[in-house]
Formats: C-alpha cells, sequence, structure tokens
C-alpha cells in the first residue's frame, strides 16, 4: 500500500455570514480567504445552513474550499456547538447531552465553542461558556477564540489600542481551559482547535459607530493548520470528507497569524522505527501511540521564525528552546504537544501526541 502524502492546509475556522448574525455575504468572505492566501474556511452561522443550501459549499473559482457547519446552543444561550458534517441540522434540540448525541449519531463532529467566556462588564454583549462539562461524546474544544479573547480584554481607557489595532491584542489560550484539555486527553483523544468567530459587525459608542474587525483583518489573526491526503485534498469528492477528518483527528496545529505567519512550519513524532507522525489521534494501524510505543522516540519541531518553543507532557512544560528547530527525546507514555511564543504571547498551539495506551 502507498505512503500518503499528507499537505498542509491552513485556513480559519468559526465565521458567521449574513446567513445569521455576521456582517458579510459570503462572496465577501471567500474574497477575502482568498486575499488572505487561506486554503479553507469553516462557516458556522448560528441554528442553519443557509449557506449549503445555496450551493456555496466545495471548492470555489478562486481556490479556497468552503465548509459549512452550523453553531448551536441550549434555550439560555449558553453551551455553543460548532457541528461539522450535517445535512441537517438538530431540530428542536436544547439539552446540549441532546444535541452533541444527535450530530454524532448522524455521523457528524462538533466542538465546544468558547467554552471559557466570562466577560461581565457589556451588558448588550454576555458571556456564552460551555457549563454542562458532564457531557461526553463531543470531538474536540474550540480553546483559542480570537474575538472572545479580544472582547475579555476590552475594558478600561487602554482599550482605545485594542480597537485600532485588534489583531496585535490577541491574547494567548485561557490557561484553565488549557489545563481542562491536557486532562481530557490523559483519558481519550480530544482535538482542539483555534476558532475566528467572526461577525464584522459595527459597534457604536453615543454618535461614533465603526467595524472594529473588518473581515480582511479577522483573517489574519488565530488560524488553523491542518494535514490532510494529497491525493484527497485534490478530489473535489473527497476533500470535504478530509477536511473534517483532518479536524476531528485533531491532525495539526492552530496558529496567531499576527506574530508571524507559522504555514510551512513542521511539528512531528519520530518513533523508534523511524515512523513520522503528526499532531493527533492515531490511526488504528499506527502504533507509535499503542499501549506498547517502540521508545526511544523524538519530538521535532521546524518552525518559520524563531521563537521560544516548549515541550509539554501530560500538561506541564518539560523542555524549552529559544531557536526555529528543536528536537527531544522522550521515552515515557503520556501525552505530548509543543507551544510556541514570539513577542509578548502565544504563536502556536500544538495538538496532542498520545503515547501509550489510555488513560494515559
Amino acid at each position: 500500500m502507498p505512503t500518503k502524502t499528507l499537505k498542509e492546509i491552513c485556513g480559519c475556522i468559526h465565521l458567521h455570514t449574513t446567513f445569521s448574525d455576521g456582517g458579510c455575504d459570503y462572496g465577501t468572505i471567500i474574497d477575502a480567504a482568498d486575499d488572505a492566501r487561506l486554503d479553507y474556511i469553516c462557516v458556522t452561522d448560528h441554528d442553519n445552513l443557509g449557506g449549503r443550501h445555496a450551493g456555496f459549499e466545495g471548492l470555489r473559482d478562486n481556490g479556497v474550499f468552503v465548509l459549512v457547519g452550523y453553531e448551536h446552543n441550549d434555550d439560555k444561550h449558553h453551551n455553543h456547538y460548532l457541528a461539522f458534517g450535517m445535512d441537517e441540522i438538530a431540530y428542536g434540540l436544547t439539552d446540549p447531552k441532546a444535541y452533541v448525541d444527535a450530530i454524532k449519531a448522524t455521523g457528524g463532529i462538533g466542538f465546544l465553542a468558547h467554552p471559557a467566556e466570562k466577560r461581565n462588564y457589556i451588558k448588550s454583549l454576555p458571556p456564552y461558556p460551555w457549563t454542562r462539562w458532564d457531557v461526553e461524546g463531543f470531538d474536540g474544544i474550540e480553546v483559542w477564540n480570537q474575538i472572545s479573547d479580544w472582547m475579555e480584554r476590552l475594558r478600561g481607557w487602554h482599550s482605545l489600542t485594542r480597537l485600532l489595532s485588534p489583531n496585535k491584542k490577541i491574547g494567548d489560550a485561557p490557561p484553565e481551559l488549557m489545563e481542562r484539555w491536557d486532562a481530557l486527553n490523559r483519558q481519550r483523544f480530544v482535538s482542539a482547535i483555534g476558532g475566528v468567530d467572526a461577525h464584522s459587525r459595527k459597534f457604536k459608542w453615543g454618535p461614533f459607530s465603526c467595524v472594529v474587525f473588518p473581515i480582511d483583518v479577522e483573517l489574519r489573526g488565530v488560524r488553523m493548520h491542518l494535514f490532510v491526503d494529497e491525493m484527497d485534498w485534490y478530489n473535489a469528492s473527497k476533500a470535504g470528507g478530509a477536511l473534517i477528518s483532518a479536524l476531528r483527528d485533531g491532525r495539526g496545529f492552530m496558529s496567531n497569524f499576527s506574530r508571524g505567519d507559522a504555514k510551512g512550519s513542521k511539528i512531528v513524532l519520530i518513533d523508534g522505527n523511524g515512523a513520522v507522525r503528526y499532531p493527533g489521534r492515531c490511526e488504528p494501524d499506527d502504533q507509535s501511540g499503542a499501549a506498547e510505543p517502540s521508545f526511544p522516540m523524538k519530538i521535532k519541531v521546524e518552525l518559520t521564525h524563531k521563537a521560544k518553543i516548549v515541550l509539554i507532557h501530560n500538561g506541564k512544560p518539560v523542555q524549552s528552546a529559544k531557536a526555529k528547530s528543536a528536537e527531544w527525546e522522550i521515552s515515557e507514555k503520556g501525552v505530548y504537544r509543543i507551544e510556541a511564543y514570539r513577542g509578548t504571547g502565544a504563536w502556536i498551539y500544538s495538538n496532542p501526541f498520545p503515547v501509550g495506551g489510555y488513560p494515559l
């Protein structure tokens, strides 16, 4: 059987259009994605798949692939869930367990959206956190939400700088959420995504109004880098499935473009037999993450810019280097992942490498 050739694709996830509460139509967003040199975008309008029914899903003439999902929530507007791979929305379901289970039962996948939101100082824009941590079966978590982070930091007189240069003020993923994600990954594989949550809406302050995050600015912040089978990606009938599988399996990493273009970076695990694995869930025939892994292994990192590279093991930093590349030998079971920092904040978070059988 021939070895798969994996291709890196870079895109933006969690975008809203005029089909729900977004300020831009599909045409505008697709053109902006092309200008930003994205390979794909994932649109998640609230409670509808209007973009798919209108024929926007698939490869567009400019080369941007559009995946249409949707965002579900409960009757209190909490517990938002990003669903992909659905032909119809889970109508009438307001209990988080019910819609998580229903989406999975019909072959879809889902991610907890902005689960750690906690802002409480703008009455018209309250937080929408995930509160039902008793629910199981979700595929992943949106650990980095661009607009949530920006808005939680929007307070006081110094907020003016955040209005004038929003992308430069994107902070790190919430530490408490990263801790929870790490803990979950010691029990089962849980993918992570970074989302934009693009709305491109006008904000008003008395007689003044402006679009703080125009779509061309929003698409130059948090991005998701995925590795997909190259042959599938260039096959019109398989590209959507390849994208959904990579999201579900966490096959890649997220980055903050405003701190540097990370496209072309490599984060891999090399087992004792020389097999190379990208971040994410182990495939059934991939023994590098099995109960008896072939030690010693190596985590190898090659970045496009110099950064502080940190190796995380079971949620704790264990090694670091300030460089464009780093390589560390590992000889223990557990969950490994990479973080990278440039300037004053986070640049890259990789999905985990599970090494050994669960629980880890």
